[in-house]
């Protein structure tokens, strides 16, 4: 079925061009007019599947209009074609919701063909976005009705407070649980490295993020967050500590379903490259690093530090001597966003961070909430233990942080061919430190602390391999052959 397209221009002889280059193929029907008012009537009469609009007319530019679209069609897909090409008119066509934008050519064969390709785009990304908002809503819904354990303590790990929550994990009132230490039952090596972590907090890195699962009392075995976040003193020192835990069962299957619309996005969304010679200023994300005023330059741990301490939206970009482009999109301060671009193709999400190293240096461009906001769609990062502070690692042999951190890269190849999909487990003292899902490239990438590990690596059908490696030194490569014995 075409694609239905209001087609708004004031000249006429772009009107008229319109109606013999567009569409030609059978893929797009027009509807054509002259002026915003007319386009306001149109739609109020009838339904279109993409907007196109010139930027400059009489009665109101492209903006006006867009404004207008969103305030009363939110939806509809909206591409302004226009001849202007200054940059403040770009990037108030993306403040203002716009979905693409084109520039004008002198060959019309060229510009109405790019531009009909645009509009096919535009429309199939308009469908897959209204999937990934309800999975979303899906995957939101999954997180605020879960029933999270909340639990408040000193230093040293003696409760002074907890909800129902906790008790039901021991199955006996919360109000017993007070003056015990958290997780009592657990032995002491644990307790000491959970201590250390507390005791680790600072006002610069108030909290910290562990995995670990919980057995209820009818033998039921369910993993949960867990969240350690300071209360700190006027002179700095940590005075007692929040701790939430949340079961992610039932958001890990909402995640995964949210993730496979996301891949459908990516697939559609003008705003994401699919390899790096998409990369040009036809891409929203480059055009907005390329013209705005940059905040300052951080290395990849005072980037993260510094941002969540200014609570700020936008763009921190870093470019590798080997060709490489890599993004991290902030909200609020946190890196919930992140696109890698290579010869070889892209990462997106939760992969585009593995190989990010805490010797590269990150340009910062702020933007609008908005702006921010549109890009994070398509590219969520819900693992951030890569982006961690390493003074906020809760890792085993936390007493050890002093001897230095290493930046591990697992190479799983069988018969010389990389592997990609296979999960791969760190191990440290029985504890499962680290878990991964390896790249096309057949790689994971995990910060862990100088020590001694166990590798597991394992698919749908169970474990294929485990090994065991020692990090020493800042960066490791570690290759595993899965045909070797």
């Amino acid at each position: 079925m075409p694609v239905s397209v209001l087609y708004v221009d004031d000249e006429v002889p772009h009107l008229m061009l319109a109606r013999e280059y567009l569409g030609a193929s059978g893929k797009v029907t027009l509807t054509c007019v002259s002026s915003g008012k007319e386009a306001i009537d149109s739609l109020r009469t009838g339904q279109y599947d993409v907007i196109v609009s010139d930027y400059l007319m009489q009665d109101m530019d492209g903006i006006q209009l867009l404004k207008y679209v969103r305030a009363n069609y939110e939806g509809v897909p909206f591409i302004l074609f226009t001849g202007k090409g200054k940059e403040e008119i770009v990037i108030s066509a993306l403040n203002s919701g716009a979905d693409y934008y084109i520039r004008k050519g002198s060959d019309p064969v060229i510009q109405f063909s790019e531009l009909e390709q645009r509009i096919l785009q535009a429309h199939a990304g308009h469908h897959a976005k209204k999937e990934l908002a309800a999975r979303e809503q899906l995957y939101h819904s999954v997180l605020t009705v879960q029933t999270e354990i909340f639990v408040d303590l000193l230093p040293d790990l003696t409760i002074i407070r907890a909800n129902d929550s906790y008790g039901a994990v021991y199955g006996i009132p919360a109000t017993d649980l007070i003056g015990k230490k958290f997780f009592h039952d657990i032995d002491e090596r644990e307790r000491a490295q959970i201590t250390d972590s507390v005791k680790s907090l600072t006002p610069d890195n108030p909290d910290v993020e562990f995995e670990r699962p919980v057995t209820y009392p009818d033998g039921k075995k369910i993993n949960h967050l867990w969240r350690i976040e300071g209360v700190f003193g006027s002179d700095g020192s940590i005075v007692s500590a929040k701790v939430t835990g949340k079961d992610t069962s039932q958001a890990d299957i909402a995640r995964s379903v949210l993730q496979e619309s996301e891949q459908k996005y990516q697939q559609t969304s003008p705003d994401v490259p699919q390899h790096i010679g998409d990369f040009d200023e036809n891409v929203p994300l480059n055009f907005i690093i390329e013209n705005t005023k940059p905040l300052g330059s951080w290395y990849l741990p005072e980037l993260v530090r510094e941002l969540k301490a200014q609570k700020a939206y936008g763009i921190a970009s870093t470019t590798g001597a080997e060709g490489y482009r890599a993004f991290l999109i902030f909200m609020k301060g946190e890196p919930e966003g992140g696109i890698y671009i290579d010869r070889s193709g892209v990462l997106y999400g939760d992969r585009s961070v593995l190989f990010l190293k805490n010797s590269q240096n990150f340009t910062f461009y702020p933007t609008e909430p908005e702006i921010a906001s549109r890009f994070v769609t398509g590219c969520r990062i819900y693992d951030k233990s890569h982006l961690r502070v390493p003074a906020s690692n809760p890792i085993p042999e936390i007493r050890s942080v002093k001897k230095g951190i290493g930046n591990v890269i697992i190479d799983i190849m069988n018969n010389g061919i990389p592997v990609s999909g296979l999960r791969v487990t760190i191990k440290s003292g029985g504890k499962i430190v680290g878990n991964d899902v390896t790249s096309s490239q057949g790689q994971t990438t995990f910060q862990l602390l100088y020590g001694q590990y166990t590798g597991v690596i394992h698919n749908e059908s169970g474990i294929l391999r485990s090994f065991t490696f020692t990090v020493d030194t800042p960066e490791l490569l570690q290759k595993v052959d899965l045909t070797s014995q």
